[in-house]
């Protein structure tokens, strides 16, 4: 079992820090095609238009299941103060603790299961949780050249980069986790202390195999981002010459 959430958690690491990059290639090409802030903005949501619909839809239905009024929802692209960028908005009202939490990690749990499916479905997912369980990573490299030539496999890459690229949690989805986090780090324990040992070996099969099976769907989903990547930045690269202009950061 630790073997598995060690690559879950890896493989999830990789997803978030290959999400922020290309994030940042995607509106540096928006800018360097329109020129323009604002179309822009609206010319970077377009891809991602089908992630950032489930990440809102996911919130919206989450909170009426718990009996949560939704107020607004929202898909229109929006700049924020200090230059961040909001795709698309839910807005709930005030509830507890435990809803909120719900709430917030609706679209990532969703995310996730949007993303096993595709790879179980359209590609080698059994394959794919194999080589990580061996720990075998020529055949893990193999397995994921071999999804370019699945049947629809640019459609499944366009699906699965555009959830996986939205799914994330915003901040303020985020704001009911820390307390609820620690209830259940209690919770876990006393019954860790209750079950012991029975308790463990009840668990470790189960949570075994969901870990395996998310980190094959995010072992696929680093692999698409990364094929997304390379692109736009040859994209993006094609385009400062081209165009004469040069996008700058500010940190």
């Amino acid at each position: 079992m630790l073997l598995s959430l060690l690559a879950f958690l890896a493989a999830f690491g990789a997803l978030l820090a290959l999400e922020r990059y290309a994030h940042r290639l995607l509106q540096e090409v928006t800018l360097l095609v329109t020129g323009h802030r604002e179309t822009a903005i609206f010319l970077y949501a377009i891809p991602l238009l089908p992630g950032v619909a489930l990440h809102e839809l996911s919130h919206a239905v989450m909170a009426r299941l718990l009996n949560v009024q939704v107020r607004s929802f929202t898909l229109i692209p929006q700049r924020l103060k200090g230059g961040t960028v909001r795709l698309g908005a839910v807005e709930v009202l005030r509830t507890d603790m435990l809803r909120s939490s719900l709430i917030g990690g609706a679209p990532l749990l969703v995310g996730l299961i949007v993303l096993c499916l595709i790879g179980w479905t359209s590609f080698n997912g059994a394959g794919i949780t194999g080589a990580l369980e061996q720990g075998n990573l020529q055949k893990l490299l193999t397995l994921l050249i071999a999804t370019t030539h699945a049947t629809d496999a640019l459609i499944w890459f366009y699906i699965i980069f555009a959830v996986a690229n939205s799914m994330m949690p915003s901040s303020s989805d985020t704001q009911a986790w820390p307390p609820m986090v620690g209830l259940l780090t209690v919770i876990a324990g006393a019954a860790l202390l209750l079950g012991g040992a029975d308790l463990v070996q009840t668990l470790k099969a189960p949570v075994t195999i969901t870990l395996r099976w998310l980190a094959a769907a995010l072992a696929i989903t680093g692999f698409v981002d990364i094929l997304v990547i390379v692109l736009l930045w040859v994209v993006a690269r094609l385009l400062e010459r081209i165009s004469n202009r040069r996008i700058t950061y500010r940190k």
